[in-house]
């Protein structure tokens, strides 16, 4: 956050608070002691039965117990409107409080006749609110009502409740805690265990923690001695959790659910599709009907292809999925290449979701490398009697082009004839991805570019592909590269470790960074899963395509590190630098490698920054003891009792740090912010700052009350250090000396 500041401004519509002023804002723990017994229920998604039975048995609502409900309250169960109606009436009363869980947005949107991207909610829960005729007034009255949080104490003991679950409790304060964090949970879905346990670790011990929404590998209620994970599965068969609290124990209760649909009878469109025999001549018919779908020809050949407005609304059905790189003789339709039906990265669809692959994939399950490039296809054209070699759609553009002389460059005239009688022989196509450093660079760097053959598909209607086993002698025999089998998975239980393994931040294959893998069960499913290597930079990509392009970037709330928002700084900077020639050409080079290689603040290169340390009460530079942390906290090194050094935050303003800026001036001097320096040819007198506008450090010159970015250049040529703001203010004119701690902000 410190760090998105000091390259962007604060946004219009923010109050910025002292410090003295927050205790006003403070979130309070509620007192429940004065009931007999509090129920905490776990997430319902439309499982009335379950519900009522539990509140059945238990007298239903008392007046001296206490009642709170933790989120998602519809969704995947059969009795969505008979459970909306309850929890209406249930949230007039003083002693019952709804939490909000990630679904209750879906009701929201409805309420306000406003279209969900929910397909559940769409096609299944809001037919049923509206058949039974539930209010969408109601809904909203509902909705009004819901809290992120329920934070209380009940003889001696201190509660949080959220949907998601949180890691910590800082400081009592709830709210250095985002609302995001208590709906969908600190961590990726997956990590439920460990936030719990880093919970225990982070609070005290009278202090406890109950949750649901996520629970992938079906934990007990109480996952340690002070969290409780309210998650049953109750939508696809599972329990209702509720956790009882009284004055003398915690006492987890489980209903089991019996209305329920069974999660392996949902079938995807896509998977009825292919048990359906369909004609090419009238499957055209459709394709061409298709307003999401997109024809090109080429002679008799066209080109189908879904459309960027199907894939940035999400329109996948039957046929769209199956017009990804599909080519047909349009004369007498056949297909004469195609690739892969489109199939999803993990947790990008419902369907995909790493919870639910667990009633999704068959075992064991394959994972193979996922390369970096551009997919390519090679089939046979009739018309021509020659290599039909084609990329994003079309045959005659530059992609088909660097394709067709890579091929050729790798494998050789003679290969490539083997491989046309191949395909002629077998009626497929061979689909590979090109790795062009030259002319596509991509994210993953490699030493070299390569083509690699991903699989051989049957040149029909219904996906089907040669067995790893053949495509692999096949390469062999043909002398070309073939994609790398990485892995081979036995069980849910293993592929969840690997999982998480793979997708932990720093993780690499055989030591190298790669994008992903594509994964594939023993039936045939496929999804694939990007790596966080190939996902952090690829967004910082784009930052960058933006800046050196445009100037800016509009999304700037999505950078949430320090080194995101560096970055956005250090691209400023450059684009800064840049003379009007470069500018023009940053809008028609082609997408760039990134990497910490060619970014000055990244990881694996960053250089060591350096920092001084002023006392303003002692008036001089300490020279020990004093520790910058990564934060930009102050920590003051001393030793205890036993003689252990130990770190103490400083929280007063008594120490100013200055950063080195990275520059040195004409001297070889490192300069530092802070420091007063003279342009030489000029002979202005100057200040070193660092300017948020520009995300770069720039020379203030308070004569001309101008300011001037900084570079490389400037200062080995023109920038002399000649004191600095603490030791020597008389070179700033008076009417600046507020400025003495040396970090403004332009």
């Amino acid at each position: 956050m410190y760090s998105r500041f000091e390259t962007q401004q604060i946004p219009s519509g923010i109050t910025v608070l002292k410090p003295e002023e927050l205790d006003r804002i403070w979130y309070r723990p509620m007192d429940l002691s004065q009931y007999n017994k509090i129920h905490v229920f776990g997430d319902i998604h439309g499982c009335y039965t379950a519900l009522k039975e539990y509140m059945d048995s238990n007298g239903n609502i008392k007046k001296d117990e206490f009642y709170i409900f933790c989120g998602d309250y519809i969704d995947r169960g059969i009795e969505n409107a008979e459970t909306i109606n309850y929890l209406c009436e249930l949230s007039k009363l003083p002693n019952v409080i709804f939490l909000e869980g990630n679904h209750e947005r879906w009701l929201w949107m409805w309420a306000n006749n406003l279209i969900s991207r929910s397909k559940e909610f769409e096609f299944v829960t809001k037919p049923q609110l509206v058949k039974a005729g539930v209010s969408q007034k109601r809904v909203r009255e509902f909705y009004r009502r819901l809290n992120q949080c329920c934070y209380f104490i009940y003889r001696g003991k201190t509660f949080i409740v959220t949907h998601g679950g949180i890691s910590n409790f800082p400081d009592d304060n709830l709210l250095k805690v985002a609302t995001e964090q208590m709906i969908k949970g600190v961590g990726r879905y997956a990590d439920a265990d460990i936030v719990d346990k880093s919970f225990v670790n982070n609070t005290p011990h009278n202090m406890y923690q109950i949750h649901g929404h996520r629970n992938i590998v079906k934990s007990p209620m109480q996952t340690t001695e002070r969290t409780f994970n309210l998650e049953g599965e109750i939508e696809f068969g599972g329990c209702l959790r509720v956790l009882q609290i009284t004055e003398d124990k915690l006492h987890p209760i489980e209903i089991q659910n019996t209305v329920f649909k069974e999660p392996t009878k949902q079938i995807e469109e896509s998977e009825m599709a292919e048990n359906v025999d369909v004609d090419v001549y009238s499957f055209v018919s459709e394709l061409r009907q298709n307003k999401y779908i997109f024809e090109k020809e080429f002679g008799r050949v066209s080109s189908f292809n879904f459309t960027r407005q199907a894939f940035e609304n999400g329109v996948w059905d039957s046929i769209t999925n199956k017009a990804r790189g599909l080519y047909i003789d349009t004369q007498d339709y056949k297909i004469v290449a195609r690739a892969y039906d489109k199939f999803f990265n993990i947790n990008e669809r419902p369907e995909t979701r790493i919870g639910n692959l667990k009633y999704k994939l068959h075992f064991p399950v394959t994972a193979y490398v996922k390369e970096n490039g551009f997919l390519g296809i090679v089939g046979w054209n009739p018309e021509s009697d020659d290599l039909l070699i084609t990329s994003k759609s079309t045959p005659t553009g530059c992609f088909s082009e660097y394709l067709r002389q890579a091929l050729y460059h790798f494998y050789g005239t003679d290969t490539m004839n083997k491989i046309k009688d191949y395909i002629k022989e077998n009626n497929v196509s061979f689909v590979f991805e090109c790795c062009d450093m030259e002319n596509d660079p991509h994210i993953i760097e490699y030493p070299e570019s390569k083509v690699v053959l991903l699989d051989v598909v049957k040149n029909q209607m219904k996906f089907e592909k040669l067995p790893y086993d053949e495509l692999f002698q096949l390469a062999t025999k043909l002398g070309i590269k073939v994609k790398e089998k990485a892995f081979v998975i036995e069980s849910w239980e293993d592929f969840y470790a690997w999982y998480n393994e793979v997708t932990a931040e720093g993780y690499k294959y055989k030591g190298n960074d790669i994008e992903g893998f594509v994964i594939e069960d023993s039936v045939g499913y496929m999804t694939k899963l990007k790596l966080f290597y190939y996902k952090y930079w690829k967004k910082l990509r784009g930052v960058a395509q933006s800046v050196l392009r445009y100037g800016n970037y509009k999304w700037t709330g999505s950078l949430l590190t320090r080194e995101e928002n560096e970055f956005l700084g250090w691209c400023k900077s450059t684009f800064l630098n840049m003379t009007p020639e470069e500018k023009k050409l940053q809008n028609h080079m082609p997408i760039f490698v990134i990497s910490e290689r060619n970014f000055t603040y990244g990881k694996q290169n960053r250089r060591k920054q350096m920092y001084r340390v002023y006392d303003k009460k002692e008036t001089t530079w300490v020279k020990e003891n004093i520790y910058l942390a990564p934060n930009n906290d102050l920590y003051l090194a001393k030793k205890n009792l036993l003689g252990n050094m130990t770190l103490s935050l400083i929280s007063d303003n008594r120490y100013v740090y200055q950063i080195d800026t990275g520059l040195l001036d004409k001297n070889k001097q490192l300069i530092f912010e802070g420091d007063i320096c003279k342009a030489i040819q000029s002979g202005m007198v100057g200040l070193i700052s660092y300017s948020s506008d520009y995300g770069a450090y720039v020379f203030l010159d308070y004569t001309e009350h101008k300011w001037y970015p900084l570079g490389k250049e400037i200062c080995l040529n023109n920038i002399e250090v000649v004191g600095n703001i603490f030791d020597n203010p008389e070179l700033i004119p008076d009417s600046q000396e507020d400025k003495e701690d040396g970090q403004q902000t332009l």
